[in-house]
């Protein structure tokens, strides 16, 4: 049977996807043999005309241009972009306006001195001063004149703008990767369907001869019985590979976002696919990862000099201009002389921090030593990817060592089962070294696929550790 190769990366990330697929049931209506053999078979032929054949190269096309899951990471990086022009409004010219009424039944008694009237000094008399009545609309400008925290804060923006591209890269070879991972899955199960295709053809064969030689007397139940056995065990291991194939399947289109009813084929695996050649140089410090931990630094040394930037002074110029109007009763719409009086200033401001008991300080010192973790990381991202490559290059060359192996073996087995078929049918060897060279011609089949897969499975592996998935 087909076994499946643990890439941990690839199957951890679609297990689930795998699992809800496989839910995916249609309803059997109960009908006559007739109606569903006729059902059956013009649904075999509408499939046939409406499946669409894909290489792989087509896969990823229309995955990098469909994909949910790009869509996603493109509106962050419309969010980012956004954030741009949020971080420019601090350096623009601010610009409200504002306006109240107030009507006071009861206006508030102050108390004045008496001599400021002519009275006795040291005595005071109350009074109330204002207007039953007040309105006011104003207008207000402000300007930053200096403002260090506003600029660094437009230059993070901008960083993050060039992270968010990087982030659409990275989602870019992830999905690649994974059309990619599942593409050679469905390939290697096709070509495990074939082999075992034959295999079971061969056993059927067995079978019928066998049977023959029943009813001649030449043979035993026993052995059609355990030819049969053998012969469903083929069929049963067949139906789950098309199973498993039909999964894949269902995955390949959620990748690239295509509905589940669609009928696709794929190229088969070919002889001329397996010969490896000498891969590229590649440059570590230009991978995705180690560019984003670059943006991540840039960000964190933005922020650290946006705390220091505290300690600076900020300067803005303002300006103010508004109307009053007054009256003594509680008309909105009268004012005493019928006039509004107008009231505007004009100035700038300044502050600056003197001392926040080291809140600053230690912020500074925080960030700083995030930057220092950022810079150790960076060095383990390099060497994290020096070791991918090499590790990646180590199993190429051992997979293809073993593929040239598992080849031999294949044909050897083949081999082996023809003779013992022939021996078999002469009345030389028992149904039981058919049975037995058959199991070994499975193993030999299923380890030949093995290694079919590993072998681009590896290539792929060492695609992603150089970081050119993506051209």
């Amino acid at each position: 049977m087909y076994q499946e190769i643990a890439q941990p990366h690839f199957y951890t990330l679609f297990d689930k996807n795998i699992q809800q697929l496989n839910k995916i049931k249609s309803m059997k209506p109960k009908k006559n043999a007739f109606g569903i053999s006729f059902v059956i078979l013009i649904s075999i032929s509408s499939m046939a005309h409406a499946q669409t054949h894909y290489t792989l190269a087509h896969c990823t096309e229309i995955a990098l241009r469909q994909s949910l899951q790009l869509k996603a990471v493109t509106l962050d990086f419309d969010k980012a972009n956004a954030g741009i022009r949020q971080a420019y409004s601090a350096l623009l010219p601010n610009i409200s306006a504002s306006g109240s009424y107030q009507y006071s039944p009861q206006i508030q008694t102050s108390i004045l001195p008496a001599s400021t009237f002519g009275g006795t000094e040291g005595t005071y008399i109350p009074a109330r001063l204002g207007i039953d009545q007040t309105k006011l609309v104003s207008a207000e400008l402000s300007q930053n004149i200096y403002n260090a925290s506003a600029k660094i804060e437009l230059k993070a923006a901008k960083v993050l703008l060039a992270g968010s591209q990087l982030q659409i890269r990275s989602s870019q070879e992830d999905l690649v990767y994974n059309v990619a991972a599942t593409y050679y899955n469905i390939q290697s199960l096709l070509k495990q369907e074939e082999l075992s295709g034959q295999s079971l053809q061969n056993t059927e064969t067995l079978l019928k001869g066998t049977s023959e030689q029943l009813r001649a007397g030449l043979a035993t139940q026993t052995d059609v019985d355990r030819l049969t056995v053998t012969r469903d065990n083929s069929k049963a291991d067949l139906e789950g590979l098309q199973n498993s194939k039909e999964k894949y399947y269902n995955l390949l289109k959620v990748l690239m976002n295509m509905p589940l009813s669609e009928s696709v084929s794929i190229d088969t695996f070919t002889e001329n696919e397996i010969s490896h050649k000498a891969d590229s140089d590649y440059d570590a410090a230009k991978k995705t990862n180690y560019l984003q931990l670059l943006q991540n630094k840039r960000i964190a040394e933005l922020e650290y000099k946006n705390i220091k930037a505290g300690y600076l002074p900020t300067v803005s110029l303002y300006a103010n201009y508004g109307l009053y109007g007054y009256n003594v009763n509680a008309n909105p719409f009268k004012n005493i002389n019928d006039k509004l009086y107008p009231a505007s200033n004009i100035g700038i401001k300044f502050k600056i921090s003197i001392f926040d008991g080291f809140n600053t300080k230690y912020q500074a010192q925080q960030k700083q030593l995030e930057i220092g973790k950022l810079d150790v990381q960076a060095t383990q991202i390099l060497q994290q990817n020096d070791k991918d490559v090499a590790n990646a290059r180590a199993d190429i060359r051992s997979n293809m060592i073993t593929y040239e192996n598992q080849k031999r073996n294949l044909a050897l087995a083949q081999k082996v089962l023809a003779d013992i078929n022939q021996q078999y049918q002469s009345g030389i060897v028992k149904v039981s070294d058919v049975i037995n060279t058959t199991s070994d011609l499975q193993s030999a089949q299923t380890k030949y696929v093995t290694a079919l897969i590993n072998i681009k499975q590896a290539e792929l592996n060492l695609k992603q550790a150089q970081g050119t998935l993506l051209p």
